[in-house]
């Protein structure tokens, strides 16, 4: 087997591709041919040693998401999980991922349509989108939702659930070019920030000064008390992510008075159920066979080609999804 290997913390080009024996699945577990193995921000995060969600020792084969096919059930696994050899399966916190087999524990992968795309088969995103649209607010028609980095992975799957939950959308990107992409998919607008991060008056005037009822800042450090003063009375901003810096500490002062409130979470505290993972995955599946939840083509990389995958992550040169394909 192949797989990308990280030695030291540091830049991308710390990831280096090693050769090893096959690997074996112990009991419960499954071993899986990877056919495309996902990159996110997080793995980036984990490389430079500052992921505060995951701890990291090193050596490490990086990655958590991917899809495959089952070589090889270890004991204890059968068809009363629903597996067999030839199944096509997909996970999103598999460590190791970023190599041409795997081994993951048989109630920590969902079974994915053999007609499904390798973009459709990844679903990190769509599984984070998911538990972001269902847990911080009933989105109702009308509602109006604020959506940062709205050209990003989890930014395309959020405008599209948003939408057809029937809310009105504004989108942040970097880039006109993105702007043109969001508005695409279905967005009401899009609002080009700059290296400035500058959104919050036009988020305002675009919500004739009332501001938005749900916002999603993955951003961070440059954008969440803009984000916070671009909420209308009772509103509420989900902090998840800090692509621009660490999140800032805020004092609840600023919350009080227009009865704000600041939430934040992680999708494996919602998949780290085994039913409730299969559910939400089941949930994904149905809204990309039934049409309206699109993904558009993820880009390709060579496995040896991990450091460039990181290197366009980090730079903003990426639209969309990233994978490395073994």
């Amino acid at each position: 087997m192949r797989k990308v290997v990280l030695n030291e913390f540091g830049g991308p080009e710390n990831l280096v591709v090693e050769t090893a024996d096959d690997l074996k699945a112990g009991p419960g577990e499954v071993l899986i041919d990877v056919e495309a193995a996902g990159v996110n921000f997080l793995d980036v995060t984990q490389r430079s040693g500052v992921s505060a969600v995951h701890n990291v020792e090193l050596p490490m084969v990086p990655g958590l998401e991917g899809v495959g096919r089952v070589r090889e059930l270890g004991d204890g696994v059968g068809e009363s999980d629903g597996l067999k050899v030839g199944s096509r399966v997909a996970w999103m916190d598999g460590r190791g991922s970023y190599a041409s087999q795997v081994v993951i524990s048989s109630d920590r992968i969902v079974s994915v349509p053999d007609d499904f795309t390798l973009s459709q088969g990844l679903i990190f995103q769509a599984l984070t989108a998911h538990y972001l649209v269902h847990e911080y607010r009933d989105v109702k028609p009308g509602d109006r939702v604020l959506v940062h980095a709205a050209s990003g992975g989890v930014g395309q799957l959020l405008v599209q659930w948003l939408k057809h939950f029937g809310a009105w959308v504004v989108g942040t990107v970097s880039t006109e070019e993105k702007a043109e992409a969001v508005r695409a998919l279905g967005a009401d607008e899009a609002v080009v920030y700059g290296r400035d991060y500058d959104f919050k008056d036009q988020v305002l005037a675009l919500t004739d000064g009332e501001g938005v009822d749900l916002a999603y800042d993955g951003l961070g450090e440059k954008t969440l008390m803009n984000t916070i003063g671009s909420l209308r009375r009772g509103g509420t901003v989900v902090a998840i992510g800090a692509a621009s810096g660490p999140i800032p500490v805020i004092e609840p002062t600023v919350l009080t008075p227009k009865a704000l409130r600041l939430a934040s979470g992680s999708v494996f505290s919602f998949v780290a159920d085994p039913a409730e993972l299969r559910k939400r995955a089941a949930d994904v599946v149905t809204g990309i066979q039934e049409g309206w939840l699109k993904l558009e083509s993820a880009t390709e990389y060579p496995l040896d080609g991990a450091a460039d995958a990181h290197a366009d992550l980090e730079n903003r040169r990426a639209r969309g999804k990233l994978y490395l394909k073994p």
